[in-house]
């Protein structure tokens, strides 16, 4: 027997190796298949299932409350929780005060502790340029309840009270890029925003933080709670952040064992919530509701719109494999009823019904485990590419991207393999196990190409059906989000994108009172405007079209009203790239100890105003009365999508953002060569001043539309896939219908048939094939379309002419895939066709 199946697994790879195009086809269409599939699970799985690399991830609640009507607080950080179950938002940020009283009201055997994110602080070492970096401010209990793995050190623990010398925990990978992996890195210093830290502890490379990344980036540097003051001052204006009852600006986390009751332990800690005096707690008759929301994959998970995003694309690669194996099926029936006189010749020459069987089988065998091997591979290999065209679309900011350890799950391969090689040997045996109950004598007797003798393919047909139906969703996706980025780039941005870069510059990391933080501004770019290739250079609090905005609510004749707010340098309109319409804007004279002025845009002047010009007219913004200097043309803030808000356009010089302000220039160099020459200019100012990565206005334009590209170019790659293996499909089985009507065709060319007309008719087997498929696929794909909507823009889910496009490139390609066997009947002798007879 195993003489048997070595000499049938040698005929098979020769038979394999001789028909070279169905054997690529085969093994590529399992390879894609499962590639695919087991990349994009490994996606899904790391952001959306893997839980935190510390001890019983499973024990640990987010802290998180609601309340109805109106309140006054100042949140620092915030952001919302979604609760799983509900859907409802629950607030993120407590103050230290409210946190004490939960810490000590709660049960004994459950742990709560408080940290907050930094969204950067800077970090040098030695005589080095100082670095930017991820940090968090985190209690004493943060190590010890949470449980990282520590692989050098110690964590932080008694370290966190008021007048304690100052320590950092690093991550692992901040200790390889900074130490390069040094491990005698415990004692040493680094500067931290200018302070001197010693260093205690390393984390294990598995965990980043409570964080994945995102609005806050992963914990790169950990520091004392109570070191605030020092490191983080800023956070603070005026009261001491531990005393301050309205500012809430840390988060909590709970670790519940699994002998307590979370909801009890909730119940416990929400008496204490709702009686404790805060500013919570007022005559209104609303009282506040604290939840413990799930928290083993950290407190940022992915928001819920990207996450249904993900799960959609898994389920397209999902939807990719099942078309990789319906092809597959469809192209073995077909090798299979070809080969079926082969097959009869072998069973006369003496094979038994088992031996042909068995070589089926292992041919069947043989293409699945190289497509599954094949498609291995291409799942390590695809990683890289599909964390590119994913974390820019999950990220935000100078921190934006999501550091994603794409691994390969052995489940995945193992489901995927099992579909993949159940089809490959089910529709592989088929055709010898029909062919083994039959007498082969009889069979062989009947004459080649007659139209009744040969077996009809109706599975194969309705197999490519099947393709066509599944394929028309991802083809309809694929061009409304085309569409989508083609009416992105077509919005007017009423200023000029192209040479700029920029690079985010905070003062706040030095030790510098922030009345010397203009003088710093103003050296900076003198020093930048000196490197050969920038012509000009100016400030931005928030970069346009970055989605990041600032607004507020400003008295206009005595009515509330909303108004958009950026802050703006000396060289503003000549960098930018905007156009002046009236008065000026704010520039080097107008700095702190000048009256506040600013200019607004003509959105501002025609919704504020009445379109009358305001110069001259007075804003209160921000407690402080700016005067109006002049009027801009409109410019998107947020993002392409939103139409162009109300403007105002202040001093850079007399109002100090919030995490710095974006240094801009306009260049004629490319960012690369110049970023070393722009790293040395900031050095020289200030050596304690991080510069972050440089980023092009073009890249941050792209960053906003990420999603939509990345799912335009994932669904344009699977659905031109599909379309391939359904057009491959089409053309085998309208062959293999050309081939069992031969004589048919003779017949009609000698009673006078012309040679479009056979075009026409075996044309017109394929036209029917995709009519069924589009019948199913249409309304399929307007029913997808609703899971997109929110993505699309310039175009409804259900447009007709897109869902007519995509339809007519189905159509062109399926007679593309009918044409060589339609055109090859059309050239049919009817002699040679009738000598089938």
């Amino acid at each position: 027997m195993l003489e048997g199946t070595t000499s049938d697994l040698r005929y098979v790879l020769r038979v394999l190796r001789q028909s070279p195009g169905f054997t690529l086809v085969a093994v590529l269409s399992l390879a894609i298949g499962i590639g695919a599939n087991t990349a994009m699970f490994g996606v899904v799985r790391t952001l959306l299932l893997t839980p935190l690399p510390v001890d019983a991830p499973e024990q640990l609640s987010i802290v998180g409350w609601t309340r109805a009507g109106d309140f006054r607080i100042s949140q620092t950080g915030s952001t919302s929780y979604e609760d799983p179950a509900t859907g409802a938002s629950y607030r993120s940020n407590f103050s230290y005060p409210l946190y004490t009283a939960l810490r000590d009201a709660g049960p004994d055997d459950v742990r709560l502790f408080a940290f907050a994110f930094l969204r950067g602080v800077s970090v040098a070492v030695g005589d080095q340029a100082a670095v930017l970096a991820g940090g968090a401010l985190v209690d004493g209990r943060y190590f010890s309840t949470l449980r990282p793995r520590i692989v050098l050190g110690r964590g932080i623990a008694d370290d966190d009270r008021p007048g304690a010398p100052l320590v950092a925990v690093l991550s692992h990978s901040f200790w390889m890029r900074a130490f390069g992996g040094d491990p005698e890195v415990i004692g040493r210093t680094v500067r931290i925003n200018g302070n001197s830290a010693e260093i205690v502890g390393v984390t294990d490379a598995g965990f980043k933080g409570l964080s994945m990344g995102g609005f806050f980036p992963q914990t790169e540097i950990t520091v004392p709670l109570h070191a605030q003051p020092q490191v983080y001052p800023r956070m603070a204006s005026g009261e001491s952040l531990f005393a301050a009852d309205d500012v809430f600006w840390l988060r909590l986390v709970a670790r519940v064992p699994a002998t307590s009751s979370l909801r009890a332990t909730e119940q416990t800690l929400e008496a204490v919530f709702r009686t404790r005096p805060s500013p919570l707690i007022a005559d209104d008759g609303h009282l506040p509701s604290l939840r413990l929301l799930p928290g083993s994959q950290g407190v940022q998970p992915v928001r819920a719109e990207t996450a249904k995003l993900l799960y959609l694309l898994l389920g397209v690669v999902g939807i990719v494999l099942l078309i990789a194996c319906v092809n597959l099926a469809s192209l073995l029936l077909a090798r299979g009823v070809s080969r079926q006189r082969e097959m009869a010749v072998r069973q006369a020459l003496g094979a038994g019904r088992a031996r042909l069987i068995r070589q089926t089988l292992i041919e069947s065998l043989v293409l699945a485990c190289v497509g599954t091997v094949a498609g291995l591979i291409l799942a390590v290999t695809s990683r890289g590419m599909l964390r590119g065209f994913l974390t820019g679309s999950l990220g935000s900011g100078a921190f934006g991207n999501v550091d994603m350890e794409m691994s390969i799950d052995p489940l995945v391969i193992g489901l995927c393999a099992t579909l993949g090689v159940g089809a490959t040997v089910l529709f592989g045996l088929l055709p010898a196990v029909r062919l083994s109950k039959l007498d082969s004598i009889s069979w062989l007797k009947q004459r080649p190409g007659a139209g009744s003798s040969a077996p009809r393919l109706t599975a194969g047909r309705v197999l490519i059906a099947l393709q066509i139906s599944v394929s028309v969703p991802l083809v309809v996706g694929a061009a409304l989000f085309l569409r989508t980025l083609a009416n992105l780039g077509a919005v007017e941005l009423g200023f000029d994108p192209r040479g700029l870069v920029m690079f985010q510059l905070d003062p706040g990391y030095t030790q510098l009172p922030p009345e010397e933080y203009p003088g710093l501004y103003l050296q900076v770019l003198d020093r930048l405007d000196a490197i050969p290739g920038v012509r000009s250079t100016t400030l931005l609090e928030n970069a346009l079209m970055s989605g990041i905005i600032s607004n507020t609510f400003v008295d206009v004749d005595g009515a509330s009203r909303n108004l958009y707010r950026n802050a703006v340098g000396p060289g503003f309109l000549e960098t930018i790239g905007m156009r002046l319409l009236a008065g000026r804007v704010p520039g080097i004279q107008d700095t702190d100890d000048a009256p506040p002025v600013g200019a607004v845009n003509a959105t501002a002047m025609e919704e504020l105003f009445g379109g009358e010009l305001p110069i001259g007219r007075f804003l209160r913004v921000g407690g402080r009365d700016v005067r109006i200097v002049g009027v801009v043309n409109d410019a998107p803030y947020r993002n392409q999508r939103d139409p162009v808000p109300p403007i105002l356009y202040e001093s850079a010089l007399q109002r100090q953002g919030y995490g710095g302000h974006h240094i801009v220039l306009r260049t004629d160099a490319q960012a690369g060569p110049i970023e070393p020459l722009i790293r040395e200019a900031v050095a020289r100012v200030n050596a304690d001043l991080p510069v972050p990565g440089l980023r092009t206005q073009a890249d941050i334009m792209a960053q906003t539309s990420a999603r939509e590209r990345a799912f335009t170019q994932l669904l344009s790659l699977f659905g031109g896939f599909a379309l391939l293996l359904a057009s491959i499909g089409l053309h085998g089985v309208t062959s293999y219908w050309v081939t069992r009507r031969t004589s048919e065709i003779g017949v009609r060319v000698a009673v006078g048939a012309r040679p479009h007309q056979i075009f026409r008719l075996v044309l017109r087997q394929v036209v029917v094939l995709v009519a069924v498929g589009l019948a199913a696929g249409v309304p399929a794909s307007l029913a997808a379309g609703r899971l997109v909507s929110s993505l699309l823009y310039g175009v409804a889910a259900t447009d007709v002419r897109t869902v007519a496009v995509a339809v007519v490139v189905i159509l062109g390609v399926a007679i593309g895939a009918g044409f060589l066997p339609a055109r090859r009947a059309a050239r049919m002798d009817a002699l040679v066709a009738l000598r089938a007879e």
